[in-house]
């Protein structure tokens, strides 16, 4: 599969996206193109009717039985045909008679010609216009080569020998005499004067007779057409089905070339990125829930660039994740996001990848700006349990919303906010005390930063605390205010002497030092050096802890 993506991508490569597009719009675009500007003068004709009179010689004879005319009748009316054309105008503008280089000519084999007549012609105008431009020729006797001899001979002087021949036929003469040497024999029709409006159609019929010499008493059914139109316009006989026409052909190039555009878009490998060194494999990353949706986008670009490499990302929470790469035994493809360092790092190989900022949050009802460290830990530990407590105003119940004991949020700001650990879970809808209702704090738990921002949001009187970015979305609502602790926000450019205490930094912990060459070392090379990977942090709200430069950001070594 590997070399059929590969060969897919040379060719694309080689042909171009674009050009493939281009070729495709302009395969469909040609059959229009020619009909309506290259060839855009037609003229179609269909043989609709083509057989005997009707009436055979036997029923004559059998109700006229000894009358010698009706017998010359009945052997007469077996050597005549008819035969019915229609032509019409299907291309995009009006002929005219000076369309044409040759003019439209039908022969009929060895059959003469006994009469014609135009019909659907319009109007009588029309058709005494079609008529006047009708010429009859004769030719010689090989079956398909048409010969004109100069002779112009009209409608009326086809219909005057027309008259003629019935008289000698009705008169008796025998079937086998031969007529004058003299007397034309036409075996062709020729439209000299053709016109037609765009659309347009008329029926030409003409009245034919076989041979004396015929076989069989059968009709023969030959008849030729030809002639020109001028400016490559075409004359098309529209019941010769072709095979492989101009429509049929582009039709299934484009799909072709359409076909071999979408596989490869879909399963050639995407080109490659020279700025990622790729490596194949599978790898697995969990921990962090704060970390993992930067993480998977980090992720997604390496794979996209890498079509060989399969990374997988989800959330487990910091600790957890931490245990359980610790307590793998073949971990050579694991890795793990904490929120800080861990206890249960020890032993492990460790990367600092970004500084994760936190803010405690309340909801909007609250109406604080900023709160002191002492009243965060009478908030978490019981002794306050209304707002009016730490702010003048109406009464309003504290809600505590937190995290799990597997979360490094909570790891972390017991550590660095509090002090110590937050109280035990005493409710399940953080309204009222419904899990524990002798506990002093109405506090609930949620899995993820996304999460505890939700709930407080919707809660009025709701305390927690998230990371940055989970703060900032949930702010466009102005559902929750973040507040600074002491009167105290995060500075970056305060670097190792910030005095914000709500922060960490995010570590990403391997078994051991990645062997060279393999997914997991290619990857955190790109984590820390790629301008993708870089942005992803910065547009999530982490500081990388890797400078533009490759060295190591000193505030991140403060933690």
């Amino acid at each position: 599969m590997t070399a059929v993506r590969e060969a897919l991508r040379a060719i694309l490569d080689f042909l171009g996206p674009g050009n493939l597009v281009l070729a495709i719009v302009g395969l469909v675009a040609t059959p229009v193109v020619d009909r309506f500007l290259i060839r855009r003068k037609r003229v179609s004709y269909r043989v609709h009717y083509n057989s005997k009179i009707g009436l055979g010689p036997e029923k004559l004879l059998d109700e006229g039985a000894g009358s010698s005319q009706l017998a010359s009748l009945a052997r007469l009316l077996d050597r005549l045909s008819i035969v019915v054309i229609r032509i019409r105008n299907t291309g995009g503008y009006d002929i005219d008679a000076d369309d044409f280089e040759k003019p439209l000519t039908f022969t009929f084999g060895q059959r003469v010609v006994w009469n014609a007549r135009f019909s659907e012609a319009g109007s009588d105008e029309a058709r005494e216009k079609l008529r006047a431009g009708l010429a009859f020729f004769r030719h010689d006797d090989g079956p398909t080569v048409v010969a004109d001899n100069g002779d112009r001979d009209s409608l009326l002087t086809v219909r005057a020998k027309m008259s003629q021949r019935m008289v000698r036929w009705l008169g008796g003469q025998a079937p086998t005499t031969r007529e004058p040497e003299a007397e034309p024999r036409w075996h062709g029709v020729r439209l000299e004067s053709l016109a037609l409006k765009r659309k347009q159609k008329i029926k030409l019929v003409v009245v034919l007779e076989e041979p004396a010499d015929h076989p069989g008493g059968e009709t023969s059914k030959e008849i030729n057409a030809t002639g020109k139109l001028s400016d490559n316009g075409i004359i098309k006989d529209e019941k010769r089905q072709r095979r492989l026409t101009l429509p049929r052909l582009t039709g299934a190039l484009a799909l072709v070339l359409t076909t071999f555009l979408v596989l490869s878009l879909v399963f050639a490998s995407p080109p490659s990125d020279p700025s990622v060194h790729c490596s194949s494999g599978s790898l697995t990353i969990q921990g962090s829930s704060v970390f993992t949706p930067t993480m998977n986008l980090i992720a997604d670009d390496y794979t996209a660039a890498c079509s060989d490499a399969h990374i997988s990302v989800s959330a487990t929470g910091s600790i957890d994740g931490v245990r359980a790469l610790a307590e793998s035994t073949d971990a050579a493809d694991m890795a793990a996001m904490a929120d800080g360092k861990q206890k249960g790092g020890e032993g492990l190989t460790s990367q600092q990848l970004a500084i994760v900022v936190y803010h405690v949050v309340v909801n909007s009802s609250v109406g604080l700006d900023t709160i002191s460290t002492a009243d965060l830990k009478h908030v978490y530990d019981g002794t306050y349990t209304d707002w009016n407590q730490v702010r003048p105003g109406p009464s309003l119940p504290i809600r505590i919303v937190g995290r799990g004991q597997s979360s490094g949020t909570r790891q972390l700001f017991e550590q660095r906010v509090l002090g110590t650990g937050e109280s035990g879970l005493s409710s399940n809808d953080c309204l009222d005390r419904d899990r524990n209702p002798t506990a002093r704090t109405i506090r609930c738990e949620r899995d993820s930063n996304t999460e505890v921002v939700a709930k407080i949001s919707t809660i009025p009187g709701a305390i927690g605390y998230a990371d940055a970015p989970s703060v900032a979305e949930a702010r466009k609502k102005n559902a929750v205010n973040a507040l600074s602790i002491d009167g105290k926000v995060f500075d970056s450019a305060a670097g190792a002497e910030t005095s914000y205490p709500f922060w960490t930094v995010e570590y990403l912990y391997t078994k051991s030092d990645p062997a060279p060459n393999t997914l997991l070392a290619s990857f955190i090379t790109y984590l820390h050096t790629h301008d993708s990977a870089r942005l992803h942090l910065k547009d999530a709200g982490y500081l990388p802890c890797t400078t533009t430069e490759g060295t190591p950001l000193e505030l991140c070594n403060s933690r």
